[in-house]
């Protein structure tokens, strides 16, 4: 099968371009490569992600009996927004131990939507910082610091005793009288 083939192959309208048709697969399997746009995958922007670009995938799919076992890898730029200072910053996903197994399918349509969707969800980070050195948000006015200084003063320094300089006691002070 030629690459050009190769690169065709399983997208030919009887089903998505991540459907596989396991019966017409040569037996030194093939190649797929492309791209998928995110909606696709049934995953949508929301406050905190922008998804402009598409989901990229090299997989190899090959028949061992009758199952189909597909590896390879996805990779993604996505925006996020910064836990820190809510600005959105391009990040980069990648995954390459893409590996699933789907047994008794000699034969069938194969849909690979599913288990890729969940591969390129797990490698979106629980965190995400637009750099290691974010500033954040200032706490009382919320300017960007980054920017520059806000402009509000600075917090007066607590004392030993839990009360501030300003008189204002520190809630957390009675605490310190407990005993238990």
């Amino acid at each position: 099968m030629s690459e050009r083939q190769q690169e065709s192959w399983g997208q030919s309208g009887r089903g998505g371009p991540l459907s596989v048709h396991v019966s017409e697969m040569p037996a030194e399997g093939v190649e797929l490569s492309g791209e998928v746009p995110f909606a696709e995958l049934d995953i949508a922007e929301d406050e905190v992600t922008r998804l402009p670009w598409p989901v990229s995938y090299r997989l190899h799919l090959s028949q061992v009996g009758e199952d189909l076992l597909v590896s390879g890898r996805l990779s993604a730029s996505v925006e996020l927004m910064c836990d820190r200072c809510a600005e959105f910053s391009r990040h980069e996903l990648s995954t390459e131990d893409v590996c699933h197994r789907y047994e008794n399918v000699a034969g069938e349509v194969v849909d690979l939507t599913e288990g890729l969707r969940e591969d390129i969800l797990v490698a979106f980070p629980q965190t995400h910082l637009c750099s290691e050195d974010c500033a954040g948000l200032c706490p009382r006015c919320g300017a960007n610091l980054n920017e520059g200084p806000c402009g509000c003063p600075e917090e007066p320094e607590s004392s030993e005793s839990g009360e501030r300089e300003e008189g204002r006691e520190n809630p957390f002070s009675v605490l310190d009288g407990l005993e238990l």
